[in-house]
């Protein structure tokens, strides 16, 4: 039983490590169209990223009714600063095949640090993950074409666990070590 009851309490500890905060920005507080403000979601978007909510196929957004947009500009990046740097996860896109996006992932000194796999757009909304586990501190949307893709749930973490779940990977290794001593000692 006791075997059980330690191996359980670091099972948790180790899951609940992994489980860092993530913060998921889908937009939907908006009703409307407009110019998403600097500070949403802890996020500045550096006002070049528009909402809306009406419906347009095939700019289907992952959790209805907001999603957002970029300027018609062509081929070029377009970045949102993270307030806190963190890990970023990813997010969902819908649009043109054509309008091919990737993330540019950069570091606080605006050093470029990773570059996404591509994804072509589709009127499924479709999930690309940075497929970084560093922090990053600002993003970047590479088109081919601009304004022909929307994104939703832009998603992000903490880089380190919170408090209490440092205080139960503690509790988990404290009860370890005390089984391993107890066993030993005999």
């Amino acid at each position: 039983m006791k075997k059980s009851l330690l191996l359980a309490t670091v099972i948790l500890a180790f899951a609940s490590f992994a489980m860092a905060a993530t913060t998921d920005c889908n937009f939907d507080s908006f009703t409307g169209s407009g110019t998403v403000p600097d500070g949403y979601c802890s996020i500045t978007w550096g006002g070049v990223w528009s909402y809306y909510d009406s419906a347009q196929p095939p700019y289907n957004p992952f959790s209805p009714p907001e999603r957002v947009y970029t300027p018609n500009s062509g081929a070029g990046e377009y970045t949102f600063t993270l307030n806190t740097p963190a890990v970023f996860s990813g997010a969902y896109f819908a649009g043109n095949a054509f309008a091919t996006v990737d993330f540019n992932l950069y570091d606080s000194s605006n050093n470029l640090l990773w570059t996404s796999a591509s994804l072509s757009p589709s009127g499924t909304p479709t999930w690309l993950a940075s497929g970084y586990s560093g922090v990053v501190s600002k993003v970047g949307v590479f088109s081919l074409a601009n304004d022909f893709y929307i994104m939703d749930d832009v998603t992000y973490g903490s880089a380190t666990p919170e408090p209490g779940t440092l205080a139960l990977l503690a509790t988990g290794a404290f009860g370890a070590f005390g089984a391993v001593r107890r066993r030993f000692a005999k």
